[in-house]
């Protein structure tokens, strides 16, 4: 009789702590600031929100090239991850508006804006479809580091080759003068490091966590970012669904517009403490402002119109959805 009570009670334990693990596949490495300030600690906090049912594992190395990432979790050869929706924008040509030239200064203003702009303009449209998305945000504005030259005037941008991880980088670049390339920001990084090109496009954080001292003598700094990339945290839908409704509603407590504030307010801190090694490292910073900030505004501005026709394409009111954009980073 005891054994028998024994193998139910085991039984019973078993059901009650049913776990959940999920592969969040790691292209980055733990030490990333990103990785370590809010995915890490996310991925904890889900733990403990469902009383370790479910649970994330990370992977060794990663599963697939950053911008395969989406696929990777979309047919499950991983559960879960963070990626670039620049890496891959004619599959979200909508959540480009988060790219757009001089909307913020702060990613936290600028993710919490992006989730409800998403929630409210863009969710019929799916453009996550096999995906649960659980937060999406942006990278603190960007900046532009160069190595040749500073960036004082539109004249200084002619004949330059920029990096950048985002498409709309290569039509700023274009239009600015300059040439543009597309790869991944650690590669955009390593591109400059080596004399590939002659800057890049890329937010103040990356500074230090890419390891730019030395090879960026300058960095033309602006009011609002001149461009941002925008990430999603995804995990496979078909794992989502799996998932029990009541662990399911614990998780969205702390993910959705919550965890992409979070990101937001953790790109800040990294970039605040990076940019104070900007001076120490010799870097040369010149701020686009007046008349100059004027002509670049000038210049960028078709960037707007073109992503609201898109957008219009797309039967979304691009207009609205800019507007609440900017409102919504006003008063985050």
């Amino acid at each position: 009789m005891r054994i028998v009570l024994l193998l139910v009670a085991l039984a019973t334990t078993g059901t009650l702590h049913a776990q959940t693990v999920l592969r969040f596949n790691g292209w980055l490495p733990l030490v990333h600031p990103m990785m370590a300030m809010s995915v890490k600690p996310w991925t904890d906090d889900v733990a403990k929100a469902t009383e370790n049912r479910v649970r994330f594992e990370f992977t060794a190395q990663s599963m697939g090239a950053p911008p395969n990432q989406f696929d990777i979790v979309k047919d499950g050869v991983a559960d879960a991850a963070i990626t670039v929706h620049g890496y891959t924008p004619a599959r979200f040509p909508l959540m480009q508006i988060g790219e757009l030239p001089f909307l913020a200064d702060k990613s936290e203003n600028l993710s919490v804006a992006l989730w409800r702009v998403t929630q409210k303009h863009f969710a019929a449209k799916d453009e996550h479809a096999g995906t649960q998305v659980m937060a999406i945000y942006t990278s603190q504005p960007g900046r532009v580091f160069t190595t040749r030259r500073a960036l004082k005037s539109l004249k200084d941008w002619e004949g330059m080759k920029f990096a950048g991880g985002a498409a709309i980088n290569l039509e700023e670049a274009k239009v600015l003068g300059g040439v543009g390339v597309r790869a991944p920001g650690p590669q955009a990084s390593e591109m400059l490091k080596r004399g590939v090109v002659d800057g890049l496009f890329i937010d103040v954080s990356s500074f230090t966590d890419f390891h730019l001292a030395g090879a960026a003598k300058y960095m033309l700094d602006f009011p609002r970012g001149i461009h941002s990339a925008t990430f999603m945290l995804i995990v496979n839908k078909a794992k989502w669904d799996a998932i029990p409704a009541a662990d399911k509603a614990a998780i969205m407590k702390i993910s959705g517009e919550t965890l992409s504030r979070r990101f937001g307010t953790n790109w800040d801190a990294a970039a605040a403490k990076s940019r104070d090694n900007l001076k120490p490292s010799g870097v040369e910073v010149t701020m686009a402002e007046g008349a100059y900030f004027k002509q670049l505004e000038d210049k960028l501005r078709f960037l707007e119109d073109d992503w609201v026709k898109k957008a219009g394409a797309a039967g979304v009111d691009g207009k609205a959805a800019l507007a609440d954009l900017r409102a919504h980073v006003a008063k985050p």
